[in-house]
């Protein structure tokens, strides 16, 4: 009696990715950091919350000594606690790097594993092969095909075009770059400025247009003139013109300006997301296309 022959549409056995659980199977470090990083991005936010009702910051309209314009000058009489600040910024940009590097660890020590060369155990981020080839050479070409995939999947040369700004390198070198300097920076967003009541021309008779100069070159902090307005000709103020600016905390990276707390919470929702790949995968052959990888770029602030 001869066996059927399988039918063509037969597929081999589903092989469950390998799950990694903090404290079942794995290190519970990686979800560690990664909670203690996303706790310091709610703090400073409290914080920014906390200081803008406590500490109202204002621009005074100065007459200027020629009277032929108004200096924007800076008021924050209780100060600005940038640097407590950029600590926090700091924290929390190590603590979610840091958690890449635990699940790293994690992988190479699996079930028991030694790694041979312990000290060169770290998590890659790989512009280009020839990085990720060193990588492969360094440690992960010891651990289990479906970890190295892993890794290899989330590296920014797998899917970022020339130029582009991957989530991992930036957390990378934001995180170096805090090591060695405060990178926070303090500016007031004005909008626009009502100059109705404000002023008027010694000369009723005069045509000229005022025009407003800010200077872009200067940091935020009490008594410093962010701006004048140029009449054009001889003034005197009619009233006392207060304004309240929205302040902005900002970080430069490549000289480009991001504000600090879009960019935070973009880093804890990917960075989870990248976690959760590195520890479950990505999914199984019943699972839908959508949970294919799809990797997110840091979007530019707009010019």
């Amino acid at each position: 009696m001869t066996q059927d022959a399988p039918a063509e549409d037969d597929q081999a056995p589903l092989v469950e990715p390998i799950r990694l659980i903090g404290g079942i199977n794995f290190t519970t470090w990686a979800d560690l950091k990664w909670s203690r990083g996303n706790l310091h991005v709610a703090l400073l936010q409290a914080k920014f919350v906390e200081w803008q009702a406590s500490a109202p910051v204002s621009l005074d309209a100065v007459l200027r000594e020629d009277r032929l314009g108004i200096d924007l000058v800076a008021r924050a009489p209780k100060g600005i606690p940038k640097h407590d600040w950029a600590l926090d910024v700091g924290d929390a940009l190590h603590n979610l790097r840091s958690a890449f590097d635990a699940v790293a660890w994690g992988m190479a020590h699996f079930n028991d594993t030694e790694p041979t060369r312990p000290k060169s155990v770290y998590f890659p981020i790989c512009i280009n092969e020839k990085q990720w080839k060193r990588a492969l050479n360094d440690w992960v070409g010891e651990i289990n095909p479906e970890f190295q995939e892993r890794l290899r999947i989330l590296q920014p040369f797998t899917y970022m075009q020339t130029r582009g700004v991957s989530f991992l390198s930036m957390l990378h070198e934001l995180d170096i770059q805090d090591k060695h300097r405060d990178i926070l920076t303090v500016s007031a967003d004005i909008h626009e400025i009502n100059l109705g009541g404000s002023f008027e021309y010694e000369d009723h008779d005069n045509q000229a247009v005022p025009r407003i100069e800010m200077f872009s070159d200067v940091r935020f902090s009490d008594g410093v003139v962010l701006g004048t307005i140029h009449a054009g000709a001889p003034i005197r103020t009619i009233g006392h013109m207060i304004l309240r600016p929205a302040m902005k905390v900002q970080l430069t990276y490549r000289d480009t300006v991001f504000d600090v707390m879009p960019i935070l919470e973009q880093f804890v929702t990917e960075s989870r997301r990248c976690l959760d790949i590195l520890l479950s995968g990505l999914g199984g052959r019943d699972e839908p296309e959508e949970a294919e990888w799809s990797p997110m770029g840091v979007g530019l602030p707009p010019v």
